[in-house]
């Protein structure tokens, strides 16, 4: 790719206070088990994300880290962890190295919620609904003080990301994690405070955004990533509406970009196999767009062809290409 072919790509762009060189967004991706059982960066994975950071995207995300002491957040063995001062070097390294390469540098923190507990015999999310694939943890319902309990681990989480050196944080709400588990009314089927209307079923997702933004203060980042759709219609999810309806809330919290996804683990339905179209979740984020004002929308779903997404950044459909596999396969 060169830069006067694709030149919206690689134009500059705008993000809270920062200003960025192209529109490419690394994705975290948490693919490698590189990283030690007890959550602990190790060189193997650190000459992975050398590789990576030398992509040139002017955003890296680095992969999720869970934010708990509990483990409950614990999505798979070799996960990174923020939850105790004692990884901020690790952390540091990662940071460190995207600067070096002249990127802005995001910590994201992943609660695995339904698919967390990992080293436990259950997992915790707001009700009980069962899990349709069985290889997750029963699940079990989270009281009122557990809830408050993860919203302040994030923002633990936060502060040690900006103790590590990283120009914002990224939460994961989407694909079946915690947070999304709060907004389907499929595992959310509670009937306090934080259970029922999509605004109610939304509140952990707005007082973990105000404790993200209190960890990391006015002049850093907090992205979250939401579901465009979740492909769960069969289940009882959240519509496309609902869906859209949920980032509106999210933009009004004062988040600096919504990066938007499609699909949950459970869904039956493909989302980036090669037989879904390269361009078929486009629609989404033109209406995503609608919604959100003037938050910067980051979107890369199954969108692996940079002329198409060239074309859509010039158009306004959205404003950065998130990827990761490409990145992955031709560094």
């Amino acid at each position: 790719m060169t830069n006067n072919e694709f030149s919206h790509i690689f134009g500059e762009g705008k993000v809270g206070k920062f200003t960025v060189r192209n529109r490419i967004k690394y994705a975290a991706c948490c693919v490698s088990n590189f990283n030690s059982r007890d959550g602990f960066l190790t060189e193997r994975e650190f000459a992975r994300d050398q590789v990576i950071a030398q992509t040139g995207a002017s955003i890296m995300t680095n992969q999720g880290a869970y934010p708990d002491t509990s483990g409950e957040g614990k999505a798979y063995h070799s996960q990174l962890c923020i939850n105790d001062n004692k990884y901020i070097p690790g952390l540091q390294r990662i940071s460190n190295l995207f600067h070096e390469h002249h990127a802005v540098a995001i910590q994201q923190v992943l609660h695995g919620g339904r698919y967390g507990g990992i080293d436990l015999g259950y997992c915790v999310q707001p009700s009980d609904t069962p899990q349709t694939l069985k290889h997750f943890r029963p699940p079990r319902a989270m009281s009122k003080e557990e809830i408050q309990k993860a919203i302040a681990d994030h923002a633990l989480a936060a502060e040690r990301a900006v103790k590590a050196g990283y120009d914002g944080v990224e939460v994961t709400s989407f694909l079946g994690y915690l947070m999304s588990c709060f907004l389907s009314p499929f595992t959310n089927t509670r009937t306090d405070e934080y259970g029922g209307s999509v605004e109610k079923r939304a509140r952990f997702m707005v007082e973990i955004l105000e404790a993200l933004r209190k960890g990391v203060g006015p002049d850093r980042l907090v992205i979250i990533r939401l579901n465009g759709t979740e492909l769960m219609d069969e289940y009882g999810g959240n519509t496309v509406e609902e869906c859209m309806e949920i980032m509106k809330i999210a933009a009004g919290c004062g988040v600096d970009m919504i990066s938007m996804v499609i699909g949950w683990h459970e869904s039956r339905q493909g989302a980036l196999g090669r037989d879904v179209s390269r361009t078929e979740w486009l629609h989404l984020a033109e209406k995503a767009k609608k919604y959100i004002g003037d938050v910067p929308l980051a979107f890369g779903p199954r969108l692996s062809d940079p002329w198409e997404a060239d074309k859509a950044i010039a158009n306004g459909v959205f404003d950065y290409w998130e990827i990761c596999r490409p990145l992955l396969s031709d560094p």
